[in-house]
This record gives structure tokens, sequence and C-alpha cells, in this order.
């Protein structure tokens, strides 16, 4: 054998000392290493706690928002003939005036109309995208939390991220949750069906001569709509909270809380007092 051959055979199997010449040494993986080093206590302590629940709460507030979908029903009767039951249905993202309802409304032709008034899909597009958002991010910080965070060298720049981004996320569910508490008064207000034939489109096919628009007795539900305001401001409580112990992580919250004497070296002891320099003081007047 060719004696670099040898040397290389060698080389290779002399990973640790004491492995058979030529045995490949296993590999330990990242994720394994990330495991073996998560931090689970986090997750007891006020900022991984809060984040849990930021989690589920973002869950809740926007599936109940997005799953707000409901529908009424009002009577027409023509001509004192037997009232025909008009079903309307509405759903997320609550483009009210988009809806279509189709009829014979009196006549032989079947006539499609638009009753409802208003459009509220702006703000519970915007409730629900900050939901998602939130969500997602209280599950990053999480496993960063749990699984990374020990692995950083200098951890400044993430604790610094994360205030900020709580920050945000505080304001975005307040404002958010404001908009779509009043996008839902105007909802009921919309699908509350004396509304409906008194102020929709409808109103015209209404006033027909011998036409009449009553209640049908089937009114919407909203029960979902109710509990994701909720869920919202609940939201926005645990992010506001949480900017306090964000705020604890980050170097700002150390150097505020730093001794006095480390910010302010006190003289070498043993140092006479006037001495400091190398040069003794003397009383005013005296040599």
């Amino acid at each position: 054998m060719d004696p670099a051959e040898a040397s290389s055979m060698i080389n290779q199997g002399a990973g640790t000392p004491g492995s058979p010449v030529g045995l490949a040494q296993p590999q330990v993986s990242s994720v394994h290493m990330m495991m073996t080093n998560s931090n689970m206590r986090v997750v007891k302590e006020p900022r991984g706690f809060l984040k849990l629940l930021q989690f589920i709460f973002a869950i809740f507030a926007f599936a109940t928002a997005s799953g707000g979908g409901s529908h009424f029903q009002f009577s027409v009767t023509c001509n004192s003939s037997d009232p025909k039951m008009v079903d309307i249905y509405y759903s997320y993202p609550y483009k009210l005036e988009d809806v279509p309802v189709m009829n014979a409304f009196c006549t032989n032709k079947t006539q499609t109309v638009y009753p409802l008034v208003g459009n509220e899909n702006s703000s519970a597009e915007y409730f629900v995208t900050i939901g998602v958002f939130a969500f997602l991010y209280s599950l990053v910080a999480l496993t960063i939390y749990v699984f990374v965070e020990g692995q950083f060298g200098d951890k400044n720049l993430w604790s610094k991220a994360d205030l900020f981004i709580t920050t945000a996320f505080a304001i975005f569910w307040f404002t958010s949750s404001s908009a779509w508490a009043a996008a839902v008064a105007d909802i009921k207000w919309s699908t509350y069906a004396p509304n409906v034939y008194t102020h929709g489109s409808i109103v015209q096919l209404c006033k027909n001569q011998g036409t009449v628009c009553t209640d049908g007795g089937l009114n919407s539900s909203y029960a979902n709509l109710n509990v994701s305001i909720l869920f919202g401001f609940l939201n926005f409580i645990l992010w506001a909270g949480n900017i306090w112990f964000t705020y604890k992580e980050t170097p700002w919250h150390a150097q505020r809380n730093e001794p006095a004497e480390k910010k302010y070296p006190s003289p070498a002891l043993g140092t006479p007092t006037g001495m400091e320099g190398g040069t003794l003081s003397s009383p005013t007047g005296q040599i």
C-alpha cells in the first residue's frame, strides 16, 4: 500500500481518540442540538406564558370573525296572496351591498335585487389579517424562546426586535378591534329585517300597491361577531401587558438597573481623602 494512502486512512479514522481506524464518527444534527438545549422553563415565565396565550387567543379572534356569517328572513305578501319567504345569507368579508337576493317579488319573472346596505369588508379583513399575523408571530417567538434563544451569543438584537414587534401588535390590535366593533354595529343594523325592507334597494318593491313586507321570524345570529370583538380587545390587553416583560429582556433595562458603583467607580481603597491624583491637599492658609 502506498504510504500516502495509509496516512489518509489513518487521518480519516482519527476523529476522536480511541476510535477504530477508518470508522466514520456519527454527526450530531442541529435539530438534536436544539432539542437538547431547549428551555421549556421560559413558558412558565410571564414573557413566554403570555406569548402562549396570544397564540391561542389570536386563533379564536380571527376564526370567530371570519366564521360569523348568518342569514335572516322576511316575508313578501302580494295582493293578499300567501306570503313568500325571502332568505338573505351573508358572510365574511361582509360586502353587504354585493349580497344578491333572487325572488319572483310579486311577478312571474325572477328578479335579482341587492337589499342590504353598506360594505364592512375593509374592517373585517384588517381584523382577520392582524389575527393571522399575530398567530404566526407568537408561534415563531415561542419557538425562538424555547429552542433558539439560548444559542445566541448576543441576544440584544433579538430582544429589541421582540419589543418593537410586540408594541406594534398591541397598537394594531387596538385599532383593528375598534374598527371591527364599529363594523359589527353596522352589520347588525343592515341585517335587521325591518331595516332591510325600509332602507335597502328592495324598498321600492315593498312599496308597490298591494305588496306588504314583514318580518319573517328568523333573525340573524351575532354571537360569533360579538365574541370576536371580545377576543380582539383581550388580545390588545395581552400584547400591551407583554411590552413590559419583553422590555426587561433588552439591554436598555439592564443598563437602567446597573449598580451605581459600576457607573461611577469610587476611589481606590486605601487612598486618603484629598490624595487622588498623587497630591495631598493642604488646608487653606497652611503650608
